[in-house]
């Protein structure tokens, strides 16, 4: 083989390895890039969405008294005190868990003339 051939053969080895590495890097640049921004788009999806709604809390307020009528009725009943101790224990828990959701998604001001 001729010279000329070599250093064509030698210049394409190196273009394709070159190529190979440029393409590589730009694929994980890429990635990196979209990945970022659906990791930032995920965010800000969550933070703009409201922990809980006023339904949501409606709704918690409401099985707390129906929890609160189940305990009434179940205590006038001999043999049931262990139920009795189970709803009572879920009935303050989840009235508990309701005042929790309703300051993280309600905070209150921070002074008095933002409550004004």
């Amino acid at each position: 083989m001729q010279i000329e051939t070599y250093i064509i053969v030698a210049g394409l080895l190196v273009g394709w390895i070159a190529n190979a590495f440029f393409l590589i890097k730009a694929s994980k640049k890429a990635f990196a890039r979209g990945f970022d921004r659906g990791v930032n788009l995920a965010r800000a999806q969550h933070a703009a969405s409201p922990a809980c709604t006023i339904d949501d809390h409606k709704l918690m307020t409401k099985i707390t008294t129906s929890l609160g009528l189940a305990l009434e009725t179940w205590q006038a009943f001999p043999g049931t005190e262990i139920m009795v101790a189970r709803v009572n224990k879920q009935r303050r828990q989840l009235t508990a868990f309701a005042a929790k959701m309703w300051s993280a998604a309600y905070p209150a001001p921070l002074n008095a003339e933002d409550a004004a």
